[in-house]
């Protein structure tokens, strides 16, 4: 009997102990409170479980792989002047700074987008840097495939880095191989199953860059499939945006590109990488900012903007995401712009692809709604990331206005702060109101008692 008490004790202690490490964990570095209580509570209600998954899936920024990369980042550092409150701050994060004489140029559809790629690959004679979060068995993703190929096999250098989890099961790696038989690099960020408890299988690549010959490139939310862009009308595909770039702002992209790259190599990798070189410097007059966010970034440099540009919103702002879901800072900022007299615009989709989703933002947007805010609820999916600030701050990029997004994943985002730019980019976001309707769906209860129980699940979305 005193056996079996000494037994119960001894494994109470150890559950305890591991109980209280856990919580030193979760509650250590900038994590918003929501999240740490999600966890706490799932950690003690089922610590065997919880325990375990948080190893695996729990941490949100990996210093390791921040003093990784932070060599090669600071190769490109150049001098920053702030002229704009946005730059000041971006600027503590020793990010890159803003350059002016970039040109800049939107693809609103995803044919124009994809005979764009397609030419910018042919043309191409010296190098392709492609990273994105998916590429799909589908005519878009083979024909990209191929046509990488064919450039790899006429010696120009061809790089493609894709996220483990984008890509699994989507395409299959063997069709890979004559892309790597004919020269070219293929890597694969962040893997799923490999050293899982240093807590990488919850942060994902979901950057999108493409650079070709060092001079062009482009940004912005649309994968390397047919939901997103062909070569033909699909009727199925997705509202999404991306931005052509030229000028020095494609070598800080270059940079961010080469740190992942340089990050995703595997032990065993004997190719040599050779950074592209220029031929020109921009001689364009668009001011454009690179702004890297994620687990490889010291701080929140995204989440932190765009917080502060609510804040110093005086006019109107402009909020296209497929998803909308809001952390009680973010909630705060943008009912405190409606009560200033800010007009808040939120496009969003009726129905996105994630229910989850749907259900997790539904308080979010009646809250808004109620306040003042005009919601703009479109009649198709719309995939694309963009926020408009006043005619002072346009930003574009791979984020979506989302936890994991502004806090987790790996995002890439192009701040535009000329007005012409900003401009564009407004212009754009009105023509999406078109198909928009700005009325709410009447609640059942049974879908407002979903939508609280899907609460729970924010701060893991």
């Amino acid at each position: 009997m005193l056996l079996k008490l000494i037994i119960v004790y001894v494994f109470t202690l150890i559950a305890f102990l591991i109980c209280f490490v856990a919580f030193v964990f979760v509650t250590r570095g900038r994590r918003p409170i929501d999240n740490i209580l999600a966890w706490l509570f799932f950690i003690f209600l089922l610590p065997y479980i919880g325990i375990p998954l948080f190893l695996i899936i729990g941490q949100r920024k990996l210093t390791w792989i921040i003093d990784k990369k932070r060599h090669i980042r600071h190769q490109h550092k150049s001098f920053f002047d702030n002229k704009h409150p946005i730059q000041k701050l971006l600027s503590t994060f020793n990010d890159f700074p803003a350059n002016d004489d970039n040109e800049v140029e939107l693809l609103t559809n995803g044919i124009a987008s994809y005979h764009l790629i397609i030419e910018k690959i042919t043309a191409a004679k010296h190098s392709i840097l492609i990273s994105t979060y998916r590429i799909t068995n589908d005519e878009v993703g083979n024909a990209i495939v191929n046509l990488l190929t064919e450039k790899a096999t006429q010696g120009v250098q061809v790089c493609l880095l894709l996220d483990t989890i984008g890509t699994l099961m989507m395409f299959p790696k063997r069709k890979l191989k004559p892309l790597r038989k004919a020269g070219g690099n293929v890597r694969f960020i962040m893997p799923l199953f490999h050293t899982p408890f240093r807590g990488r299988v919850n942060l994902r690549d979901h950057r999108k860059i493409m650079v070709f010959d060092g001079t062009e490139a482009i940004v912005g939310g649309m994968n390397l499939a047919k939901d997103y862009m062909g070569p033909n009308p699909y009727s199925k595909r997705w509202n999404d945006l991306n931005v052509l770039l030229r000028g020095s702002v494609v070598q800080d992209l270059i940079a961010i590109f080469e740190s992942d790259w340089v990050f995703a190599a595997s032990r065993m990798e004997t190719k040599r990488y050779q950074r592209p070189q220029p031929k020109n410097t921009g001689t364009g007059i668009a001011t454009v900012q690179a702004v890297a966010s994620g687990p490889d970034i010291i701080g929140d440099p995204l989440y932190d903007a765009v917080i502060s540009s609510i804040y110093n919103a005086r006019d109107s702002l402009y909020i296209i995401t497929p998803y909308f879901v809001l952390d009680e800072a973010l909630q705060k900022a943008f009912t405190i712009a409606i009560r200033r007299g800010v007009e808040v615009n939120i496009i969003i989709p009726r129905k996105s692809n994630h229910r989850i989703a749907d259900l997790v933002r539904s308080i979010s947007i009646r809250k808004l709604y109620k306040q003042g805010a005009k919601l703009w609820l479109h009649k198709n999916m719309i995939h694309a990331k963009a926020m408009i600030f006043d005619n002072h701050l346009a930003i574009i990029g791979s984020a979506n206005l989302d936890q994991r997004s502004l806090l987790l994943n790996f995002e890439i985002s192009c701040f535009l702060y000329s007005e012409s730019e900003i401009s564009m980019v407004q212009h754009w976001a009105k023509t999406l109101l078109r198909d928009c309707s700005n009325r709410l769906p009447k609640t059942r209860l049974l879908r407002m008692w979903l939508e609280d129980a899907a609460q729970l699940l924010k701060p893991l979305l």
